[in-house]
């Protein structure tokens, strides 16, 4: 049975309520995935639109210089792949889970019967996919205006400001394992840089790291390093 509290959140990507999602679980079907399972590639047929029940998904794509650039990492209750579905394209990128994740596959055709049928669907789609431009927008100004520290710091308060919680003294512990060549990637830099730039946020007590995990100790301190 889906869990519909990741429909409800205020983070989700489409806010359905039950009646509206039970109409599209009829054309879906659930996916267990490994850690490292590749959900499309580029160039892939778009025949399905996946909704993010557990875990976190990377979308990357592969530049024409062979360097890997992250253009997200969605979570539980995002959807993915909605663009070139309702476009009728091919994938313009890869989809690959970072963790033991769950995927509900929605059939492109019947999801695009729906639209049509539910408009205050669509209008939830609409309003989703305005919001995801607007965050690559934001993304694309960092990457023209923003040094690398201060976009790895706003990379770091964006994952902890996605799992809504913390620890008694105020510590946030990402849940999301990222090594740092996939951080370099989400933030258009190298891992050497990057490494020498975690180095630097700990040297200011922003952070804690080791294998593991990356713990957030002063968000409000990030904040006013990135803003400075």
């Amino acid at each position: 049975m889906v869990n519909y509290t990741n429909l409800y959140s205020p983070k989700a990507y489409v806010t359905l309520d039950e009646t509206e999602y039970k109409l599209v679980q009829q054309v879906a079907y659930p996916c267990k995935l490994k850690t490292g399972h590749t959900v499309f590639r580029e160039e892939d047929a778009a025949n399905y639109i996946y909704f993010i029940e557990k875990g976190h998904i990377k979308i990357y794509r592969n530049t024409l210089w062979g360097k890997t650039v992250t253009v997200g990492i969605r979570q539980a209750g995002d959807l993915i792949g909605v663009c070139e579905v309702l476009n009728g394209m091919s994938r313009r990128g890869y989809a690959e889970t970072l963790e033991p994740a769950v995927l509900w596959a929605i059939d492109g055709q019947a999801f695009r019967k729906i639209l049509q049928e539910r408009p205050g669907i669509a209008v939830k789609v609409a309003t989703a996919l305005a919001n995801r431009l607007r965050q690559v927008e934001t993304m694309v100004a960092d990457m023209v205006s923003m040094e690398v520290d201060r976009r790895l710091a706003r990379a770091l308060v964006n994952l902890a400001r996605q799992q809504d919680a913390s620890d008694e003294d105020g510590s946030i512990r990402l849940s999301l394992p990222l090594t740092q060549q996939e951080l370099a990637a989400l933030v258009g830099s190298c891992r050497q840089t990057v490494t020498t730039t975690m180095q630097k946020l700990k040297d200011l007590g922003f952070i804690e790291t080791n294998k593991k995990y990356i713990e957030i100790l002063n968000i409000k301190g990030l904040q006013d390093f990135i803003d400075r």
